[in-house]
């Protein structure tokens, strides 16, 4: 084998390797929605238990705050929680990102397990910081919600799954 024929060899393994991730990503994430579309329970059960944990974050800053089916009332306001106000469509990303890159399956469950936690977490940050501002800024809720914390959530699946990456491709420490 040559050196130009090495060069060539070594230029298109990597692309290969990002190919091969991008369509493993494609079929983890049509699953992902088959599943979403045709189980509709998986997104009632998402808004349940958004409502749910958001309530009792609410109560334990000890915010008066009732619920009533899928909407939270609390300092004089009301949101409602719809299947897109759920860390669900975020964290099946980032499972279907997580899912796709090649490493043992046992450090991809430790990724899945941590990342939807992490997901979740952020994603009831987002809800409350939404509350705040319908109730000190009424007037640019729309533009936090539509603009600022969706960008947001992408920005944060994308960097937490390359965080992943970079924790899962680290060299071993010598002892």
């Amino acid at each position: 084998m040559t050196a130009r024929d090495r060069h060539v060899r070594d230029r298109i393994r990597p692309a290969a390797g990002v190919v091969g991730f991008v369509l493993r990503f494609m079929v983890f994430w049509t699953l992902a929605l088959v599943l979403v579309s045709q189980v509709p329970s998986v997104e009632r059960w998402a808004v349940d238990v958004t409502v749910v944990n958001l309530a009792h974050v609410l109560r334990l800053a000890s915010v008066e705050s009732w619920v009533s089916g899928n909407q939270i009332y609390a300092g004089g306001t009301a949101i409602e929680i719809v299947p897109d106000c759920t860390p669900l469509m975020p964290t099946l990303v980032f499972w279907a990102a997580v899912s796709a890159f090649p490493v043992p399956w046992r450090r991809r469950m430790s990724g899945l397990l941590l990342g939807a936690a992490a997901v979740w977490v952020f994603n009831l940050l987002r809800v409350l910081a939404l509350l705040a501002v319908l109730w000190w800024r009424p007037q640019d809720f729309k533009f936090a919600h539509v603009y600022l914390w969706q960008t947001g959530t992408l920005l944060v699946v994308a960097a937490m799954f390359v965080l992943w990456v970079r924790f899962q491709t680290r060299p071993a420490v010598a002892r």
